[in-house]
């Protein structure tokens, strides 16, 4: 015989959820990238104009690669995200699983490091320890390498899309969402599920 449902508990959690809106998602991503710019230009652009040190490009760009998805999949949000007070659900409003938050990573994980495999030999050649300035570096980069302006190209078409999918879609689900299967909802209302 089937239990009553006591008057706690939702039939429909998701009727319970407020979606994130336009302006906290885009105050997480600016916080979330003063956070990451902060750690990573300073030393970048000292690592390009003095000490030359190969092995933090790669530290680096492990920092910046792995931020969101692991931050996202143990406490459901980055520090962008938690100092807004909104957080990534799974499918059925549930902690965001490892496979889900993977899918929901991959449009700007893919493309980030295929930039990476593009520039990391250049960090270790050496014509890296010749380059006085940022300019001359992102000179060398381009030149030796134009498909990073065709990936760059490919993330502001997939931002293009990811902005445009939100704003006509009434869960304000991005289109990397839609892919994953993921929801972003403002935290307070979620702590009873």
């Amino acid at each position: 015989m089937n239990e009553p449902i006591s008057d706690k508990e939702s039939l429909f959690p998701e009727a319970d959820i407020k979606f994130a809106s336009f302006g906290s998602r885009f105050g997480a991503t600016l916080i979330d990238g003063f956070i990451i710019s902060g750690v990573i230009l300073p030393v970048t652009y000292f690592n390009i104009t003095a000490w030359k040190i190969p092995y933090l490009f790669i530290l680096t760009s492990l920092l910046e690669i792995i931020y969101k998805p692991f931050l996202e999949y143990r406490y459901g949000a980055t520090l962008g995200k938690m100092a807004v007070g909104i957080q990534v659900l799974g499918s059925q409003f549930q902690k965001v699983g490892f496979n889900e938050e993977m899918r929901r990573v991959s449009f700007y994980m893919v493309p980030s490091i295929l930039q990476f495999i593009l520039t990391v030999h250049f960090y270790f050649s050496p014509a890296f320890k010749s380059i006085n300035n940022y300019n001359e570096f992102n000179h060398e980069i381009v030149s030796a390498n134009p498909a990073t302006l065709i990936l760059g190209g490919i993330v502001f078409f997939l931002g293009t899309a990811d902005c445009i999918t939100f704003l006509i879609n009434n869960q304000r689900r991005a289109l990397h969402d839609l892919y994953a299967g993921t929801y972003v909802v403002e935290k307070y209302l979620t702590n009873s599920h």
